[in-house]
């Protein structure tokens, strides 16, 4: 990773100087000349906004900085250009004897500093390139760092679930045969007892389904161990979308939602597990009707996208290893306009057991056991919350080429 793209020392730069004196500025302008061959666009201005003017409508590789400027001073200086344009190196132009000042720099953000009226050809061409070449560096280390968390978080997760996965096999034998017999139990008594009390008719029918809701929880488990076989077809994105509208009819009535639709002109296929994806987008569809209880709008939309190399519109996918540019696949988005997910809480929402509404029966599994899935699919699942209110989900996937 650090050793490719290594800057070249006889390469002309792009350089801006913001720098207040005049003696210093003519000097640095005679000696980065274009015609000196060691750049290629050189600009010289005197105050920081000036410079922050031009850096916003010219691109520069290297910005050689003074500290004591008329609109700005000492470590403000440097922060703000640091802010506004963190892809350019910063060289700072200190004053005479202030060596320590420019080590200074260095911690602030500065790539490297040299002394007012110590220039030489060499020395200025030496600094502005190892300062580019620092800058690159420092920028790959932040992004293998990155990696590196992201890498962690994802152990973290498989730990947790090969933990659940133990637990689930536990759980479907040792639990899922005395179920079966508190059900078939239950079945008997009902047919057997002659007495018709309404009373002891609720206690069964609630005994009932107590069991079958903890029967569904033990299956829950075993689909997101990934213990379920998995039958992958050709298979219609918006045919499976639609499918998935009708069976969460009645909760989008009952809550008086409103569902807009927004697909791909052309068919999108996918080879797909149909009743595992079903559940996908059941899920995402009634995690949105439950997120507006009182109302509101649901939105699908389907898009087709060919991926580049800065997975432009989906930066989540740069965390994937499934995903690589020039990749043809669907993108899948469900919003709804509802309360939208807590930001504490959104690192947390794939989370086994993890659920903002245990109070209402909810167990935690659902988005668990959906990314599982999407997964295995080798696709991506995400949640971000909408700038407008609400949330939005995106599920993207491998597009089957005809």
């Amino acid at each position: 990773m650090f050793e490719d793209r290594v800057t070249e020392f006889k390469k002309p730069l792009a350089v801006l100087v913001i720098e207040d004196t005049h003696v210093d500025r003519h000097m640095l302008e005679t000696m980065l000349a274009p015609s000196t061959g060691l750049t290629t666009r050189l600009v010289a201005v005197a105050s920081l906004k000036e410079g922050m003017e031009i850096l916003a409508a010219q691109d520069f590789e290297v910005v050689i900085l003074d500290l004591d400027l008329p609109d700005s001073r000492g470590e403000q200086s440097l922060k703000a250009l640091r802010k506004h344009y963190p892809g350019v190196a910063i060289v700072v132009n200190t004053g005479a004897y202030e060596d320590d000042l420019g080590l200074k720099t260095l911690g602030w953000g500065a790539q490297d500093f040299m002394v007012k009226g110590k220039y030489t050809a060499y020395g200025l061409n030496k600094t502005l390139h190892y300062a580019l070449e620092r800058k690159r560096l420092e920028d790959a280390l932040k992004e293998a760092y990155a990696r590196l968390q992201r890498t962690q978080h994802q152990l973290i997760q498989s730990e947790k679930l090969k933990v659940v996965g133990g637990l689930a096999t536990g759980v479907a034998h040792e639990v899922k045969n005395p179920l079966a017999t508190i059900l078939y139990g239950i079945t008997f008594l009902k047919e057997h007892i002659k007495e018709r009390d309404e009373k002891i008719v609720c206690v069964f029918q609630n005994i009932q389904e107590a069991v079958r809701r903890a029967d569904t929880i033990i299956t829950d488990l075993l689909d997101f161990s990934g213990l379920s076989h998995f039958k992958m077809r050709r298979q219609d994105v918006h045919g499976l979308l639609e499918k998935a509208l009708s069976l969460t009819r009645y909760q989008i009535d009952k809550n008086h939602i409103r569902v807009g639709r927004e697909f791909w002109p052309e068919p999108i296929y996918a080879s797909l597990d149909a009743n595992k994806m079903d559940q996908v987008l059941v899920n995402l569809i009634l995690n949105a009707c439950h997120a507006m209880p009182d109302g509101g709008d649901l939105l699908l939309k389907t898009e087709v996208h060919c991926l580049d190399e800065r997975f432009s519109g989906m930066p989540f996918l740069g965390e994937q290893e499934n995903f690589r540019p020039g990749q043809q696949v669907a993108r899948v988005v469900v919003e709804d306009t509802g309360v939208g997910i807590k930001e504490e809480d959104l690192a947390r929402v794939f989370d086994p057991f993890f659920t903002s509404r245990r109070t209402k029966g909810g167990v935690g599994l659902g988005l668990s056991i959906s990314r599982n899935i999407v997964q295995m699919h080798k696709g991506c699942l995400w949640l971000e919350n909408r700038s407008e209110g609400g949330a939005r989900a995106h599920l993207v996937l491998p597009v089957m080429e005809d």
